[in-house]
Parts: C-alpha cells; sequence; structure tokens
C-alpha cells in the first residue's frame, strides 16, 4: 500500500514538473501562476507547495530538470567528433542547432532565468561536467593535431553556445532585421561553414 502512495505522489509530482516547464518556458516566471499551473496538472494548487515550497522553487526544479534532461551533444555525435577531429567545430555546431530546435524549453527557459535574477542557477553547476570534460578532450586532440585554431576551449565553447542560443531565440526577428533567408536550412549549413573555417589554423 506504501510503496502504491509513493508511486502515486512521484506521477503527480513529476505531471506538475511537467506542467510548470510547459507553462514557465512560454510565460516566464512572472507571467506564469500558480493557479494556472495547478489547473493544467489537474491538482489544488496546496499539492504544489508541499512538492516544491514556492513558486520560485518549483521554477528552479523546472529549469534543473530540464537542463539536466537534454543532452547537447548525443553519444553518436561525441563519436563522429572523435573519428573526425577536423569536423569538431561543425559537428558541434549542428549538434547544438539540432538540440535547441528540438527543446525549446531549454533557451527558454534558461533566458527566463537570466532576467530573473532570483532564480537559484547555482543548481546548474556541476550537470554539464562529464559532457564539457568529453569534448575537451576531444578539442585538445584536435588542437595537438593542428585541426583546430590554438585557443581556450572555453572561449571555443562559448561562441558555439552564444551563437546557436541567440538563433533559435532571436530568428523571428532577425528574419525581418536581417535576412529572410536565416530560417532557411541552407543559410545554417553555410553559416556552419564559415564557423568552421574561422575556427581553422592561420585564420584571421
Amino acid at each position: 500500500m506504501a510503496q502504491k502512495l509513493q508511486l502515486r505522489a512521484e506521477k503527480t509530482r513529476l505531471r506538475i514538473l511537467e506542467t510548470a516547464i510547459e507553462k514557465f518556458s512560454s510565460g516566464g516566471f512572472t507571467g506564469t501562476v500558480i493557479d494556472d499551473i495547478a489547473g493544467s496538472a489537474g491538482v489544488n494548487k496546496q499539492r504544489i507547495y508541499a512538492y516544491f515550497g514556492s513558486k520560485q522553487k518549483l521554477f528552479d526544479a523546472a529549469l534543473l530538470e530540464v537542463f539536466s534532461r537534454v543532452k547537447l551533444l548525443s553519444s553518436a555525435a561525441v563519436r563522429r567528433a572523435a573519428e573526425e577531429p577536423e569536423n569538431l567545430t561543425g559537428i558541434v555546431l549542428e549538434e547544438f542547432f539540432r538540440v535547441h530546435q528540438e527543446n525549446p524549453a531549454l533557451w527558454r527557459l534558461l533566458a527566463w532565468a537570466n532576467l530573473q535574477s532570483s532564480t537559484s542557477v547555482e543548481a546548474l553547476a556541476g550537470v554539464r561536467h562529464e559532457e564539457n570534460s568529453a569534448l575537451r578532450k576531444i578539442f585538445e586532440v584536435a588542437v595537438g593535431q593542428g585541426l583546430i585554431k590554438d585557443v581556450k576551449f572555453e572561449n571555443w565553447l562559448f561562441m558555439l553556445l552564444a551563437v546557436s542560443c541567440f538563433y533559435f531565440s532571436n530568428s523571428r526577428t532577425m528574419q525581418y532585421t536581417f535576412s529572410a533567408e536565416i530560417i532557411e536550412p541552407a543559410w545554417k549549413n553555410a553559416f556552419t561553414g564559415e564557423l568552421k573555417r574561422l575556427f581553422l589554423p592561420g585564420a584571421q
């Protein structure tokens, strides 16, 4: 009996969390109310406070859940990068584009978290450690073989993350203020090639 109650409680908690991810990613912290989440999750709001304590803690839990759940690099991409270090920049950028396209809640929640100064982003600190460590090793091999410009790993990774995140958070406006071609796959492919060349040894 106790096990069934525990399982039911966990399912309810997960349903609340999934609903919170959906609501917070579209409306942000200030634009989302607990009553809305409770109604969509099919629970009373007291249950939400019992599980998460406060609206702020629920937002933090939603952010951590999405950040932990989404892998920026698939295992297949890591293997391909290790086999083709000369194509590392292109492979990683293509993966980042794919991940942001398939997981809009990721970049939306991160954007809202950066706007919401009270969000406890410290919980995200170690989530990417294993992923980044594996990528760093491949990067260092590529640099050692003269396949990529000798720059700091963090600077290289930051540029790829910044480009991909900015693209998906601003593509709707950029197609009017910049170029309509920006939303076409051909543009992304050409841009990926340009960025790859930028990190080639000897590139200015």
